[in-house]
Parts: C-alpha cells; sequence; structure tokens
C-alpha cells in the first residue's frame, strides 16, 4: 500500500501544479521559459535536501546518461508538448487525450515483454480511464485543433515510455538522485530551447514567483512518483496518477472557484476504485537502490 499512497499523493501535488499553471499570472509565459526554471528550482531544491541529509549526488554506476536522457528527451519534451496542447485546445479536452497515457503504459508494457495486466490490474486500469474520462468530460468546453490533438498525444506517449524507461532503465540510483538528475536534465533542454528561441524571462514577482512555487512542488512530485515506480512499477502507477485531474478539479473549486460538477464525483470514485484496486493487486518487486 505504500507505493499507492506515495503515487496517489504525488498525483495530488501534480493536480495542485496544474492549478497554479492554469492561473492568470501565467499566461503570457513561455513554455520553454516556464518549464526551464520549474525544473531547474526543483533540480536546485533537491540537490539542497541531499547535501542536508549527507547523501551522494551521483547516481549509481551506469545510470547517469539514462538519467540525463529521461530528462531532458523523456519528461523536458512531455511537458512541453502537453503546454503546447493546452495552448491549441482548451484544458478539459487536452487532459482527456493526455489520460489515455495508462492505456499506452499497459500495451508498451506487454509489447516489450514485461507482461500483460492481469484481471485486476486490467480492471483497475479500465476504472481509471473511464474515470478520468468522465471527470474532464464533465468540465465541457471540448474543443481543440488538428495540432493540439496531435501534441496532446504526443505528451501522453512520451509520459509513457518515460514511466516505462523509469521502471527498466533505472533500478540502483535513489528516488531523489533520480528526481534531481531528471529535473536538472529537463531544466537544461528547456532552458536551450528558450535561449536559441530568445524568449523572455518572466516578471518578478508576480510570474516568477508562482514558477518557483510550481519548482518546489515538482521536488515532492517527483519524488514521491519515483518511489511509486520503484515499488509499483510503471503499469500500477500510471493507473493510481489518473487521481490527478480530481484534485485539480477540486483545487480548482477551492482556489479559482470554479463548479464542482456531478461528472467529477463520479468519475472520482471510479478513479479511486481504480486506484485501490491497482495499490492492492500483486506486483513484481523491484531492487532496492544502492547505497
Amino acid at each position: 500500500m505504500a507505493g499507492g499512497l506515495f503515487t496517489a499523493t504525488a498525483a495530488v501535488v501534480f493536480g495542485t501544479i496544474v492549478t497554479i499553471g492554469r492561473s492568470e499570472a501565467l499566461r503570457d509565459v513561455p513554455v520553454s521559459v516556464l518549464l526551464a526554471i520549474r525544473f531547474a528550482a526543483a533540480a536546485l531544491l533537491l540537490a539542497l535536501i541531499l547535501v542536508a541529509v549527507r547523501q551522494s549526488l551521483r547516481p549509481a554506476r551506469g545510470e547517469w546518461w539514462r538519467l540525463l536522457l529521461l530528462g531532458a528527451v523523456g519528461y523536458g519534451v512531455e511537458a512541453a508538448f502537453f503546454f503546447l496542447a493546452l495552448s491549441r485546445g482548451t484544458a478539459a479536452t487536452v487532459t482527456l487525450l493526455f489520460y489515455t497515457y495508462p492505456v499506452w503504459v499497459a500495451v508498451l508494457s506487454a509489447v516489450l515483454g514485461m507482461g500483460r495486466p492481469g484481471l485486476l490490474v486490467g480492471g483497475a486500469l479500465t476504472a481509471a480511464v473511464v474515470g478520468a474520462g468522465v471527470v474532464v468530460a464533465s468540465s465541457g468546453g471540448l474543443d481543440i485543433t488538428t495540432l493540439g490533438i496531435l501534441f496532446a498525444l504526443a505528451s501522453s506517449l512520451t509520459i509513457s515510455f518515460f514511466l516505462i524507461g523509469l521502471e527498466t532503465l533505472v533500478r540502483r540510483t535513489t528516488p531523489l538522485v533520480s528526481s534531481m538528475w531528471i529535473a536538472g536534465a529537463a531544466a537544461a533542454g528547456q532552458g536551450a530551447v528558450a535561449l536559441t528561441s530568445g524568449e523572455r524571462l518572466p516578471a518578478w514577482p508576480g510570474e516568477a514567483v508562482p514558477i518557483l512555487a510550481i519548482g518546489a512542488l515538482t521536488t515532492v512530485a517527483f519524488s514521491l512518483l519515483f518511489l511509486g515506480v520503484r515499488r509499483l512499477g510503471a503499469v500500477r502507477t500510471s493507473i493510481i496518477s489518473s487521481l490527478e485531474p480530481v484534485a485539480a478539479a477540486v483545487l480548482a473549486l477551492i482556489f479559482l472557484g470554479e463548479a464542482l460538477r456531478p461528472g467529477v464525483l463520479v468519475g472520482g470514485l471510479l478513479i479511486l476504485g481504480g486506484a485501490i484496486a491497482a495499490s492492492l493487486a500483486r506486483g513484481v518487486p523491484q531492487p532496492e537502490a544502492g547505497p
């Protein structure tokens, strides 16, 4: 159950990040600049935490290049695709397309020989995907351009490969160190894009402070998500992560004054049931991280 709790908490934190990202304060910030600062702040905070607890910043031997690849080409690109989709369609439509990724993770897991979901996990997967669809569709405003659809699906596929890669390629590096390296690589990749395109820096404090807050939350979300993948594997982690749109909807009610529609409650119950089932389902234990 610990892995399920880690992942569910990460989903709530990611939902908070989405809520802040949708605020008026960040509407005009260039995507590459927002992401570069977000990931740089997260990497720096993680490094400070590791130094404070006297842990090495170095990943396990042979895994540093995998972490750089997962950060720069995996999570950084996925986040860029997601924000590019948001600029070409409503948040509801983009989120609906993005949350097809638990299906992609299950398909990729089967194709790559990592095993097919059992009956309980398959049922949890169905409940989570249907629930996410109900939550998002109930918000209304389903509208998106063709390019927006492509960006949203590209984001969904990229996060699927990221989770599979995190499970299979990073086995001995601790979650905190993994989070720092992936965040740093994502920051470098997005920073390079921002510099080459000549984007402006965010205004202080109106734009910069919310971005730094997102960076701090990313520190928590990454660490918990990676702990979840280590304990549950990519498939079950992706199912439980479907709690994110529910968390975002509740937080939007509290902080943005948006209405909480009945579909959110129905879909939320489906996702919650799927998350509990995925947490209880038996999985293949992963090796513990090295020192």
